[in-house]
């Protein structure tokens, strides 16, 4: 039998058995092996992190499948230190340039081809003003790319104007999105779908079920940002909407992950532990707590 007849869910449970240094090696012994790799590299990379050391640029792949876990270097990128990591899907890399010219391009990587798209910038683009999603439309079999900004504010009412565009992959263009999201406030998270503007707080995204999930925050009386909702974005009907974040995490440190297929949110309390919550349900907006795990340092 040849590895063209074996049954994908068979050679991906042979392949989930070999180090990535391994596979990474295999890459380079024939086309067919490079596709195999490949493919599997996307199905497998939502499960084990990538990471960034991003002043030498060199990506990180996090082995659990070696003796004790480790990380490997898969990828060097000199010209990284320029840019900041957005996010991931499908094991491709979206990063943001840090630099204010509106001509500085941003980056679609994939670390383990070495492959680079360089993606321009939203004819709305303003330096420090916009947050970036991109994710994967399971419906039309296509990536997607957005960039929501912060077009004006009105000094009176403390509120502004946002627009969010879509990338076209094909056509290699911005789009606008024809359904907005929702305006945000200077002030805080209201009740009436006013939020506060990510992009001030380093804001990434997380890619989950479908959809793309950012942060929300008002600012602390210090200037400190901190989340009080989340915002996401349906990739297939191309919606905004509002996200509550479960009672009783508001006030302590949160970081948002995808878990199995499932946007989860870490919360540090200032108790000896860590919890795990899993948006289980997105159309009900439900949250359970799956995990808590013993740690002296947490909160602190």
């Amino acid at each position: 039998m040849s590895m063209d007849e074996l049954p994908m869910a068979l050679l991906s449970d042979i392949l989930s058995r070999v180090s990535s240094r391994s596979l990474i090696r295999h890459r380079c012994i024939c086309k067919r092996w490079r596709e195999v790799v490949d493919d599997f590299y996307s199905r497998i990379t939502g499960k084990e992190l990538l990471c960034q050391e991003i002043e030498e640029g060199k990506i990180y792949l996090l082995d659990e499948q070696e003796e004790a876990t480790k990380m490997i270097q898969i990828a060097k990128f000199p010209g990284l230190k320029d840019y900041i990591f957005q996010g991931a899907c499908n094991g491709l890399l979206l990063f943001a340039h840090k630099g204010v010219v509106k001509n500085n391009p941003d980056l679609l990587l994939n670390p383990l081809t070495q492959e680079i798209l360089r993606l321009p910038r939203a004819p709305d683009f303003q330096p420090h003003k916009s947050v970036y999603g991109f994710g994967f439309d399971r419906s039309t079999n296509t990536y997607k790319m957005v960039q929501i900004d912060e077009i004006d504010l009105d000094e009176e009412t403390r509120t502004c104007t946002v627009r969010a565009r879509i990338y076209d992959f094909e056509k290699r263009s911005w789009r606008i999105c024809r359904a907005p999201p929702p305006p945000p406030s200077s002030h805080s998270a209201r009740p009436d779908g006013a939020f506060v503007f990510a992009s001030r707080a380093g804001c990434t995204f997380v890619f989950a079920s479908g959809a793309l999930y950012w942060f929300l925050y008002e600012y602390s009386p210090s200037g400190g940002p901190l989340a009080r909702a989340m915002l996401s974005f349906d990739l297939t009907r191309e919606e905004f909407n509002p996200i509550p974040i479960p009672d009783g995490l508001l006030r302590d440190v949160l970081h948002m992950h995808e878990l199995e297929g499932s946007l989860a949110l870490v919360h540090y309390p200032k108790e000896a532990h860590i919890d795990v919550w899993v948006l289980e349900d997105y159309r009900r907006r439900e949250w359970t707590r799956k995990h808590r795990i013993r740690a002296p340092c947490a909160g602190g």
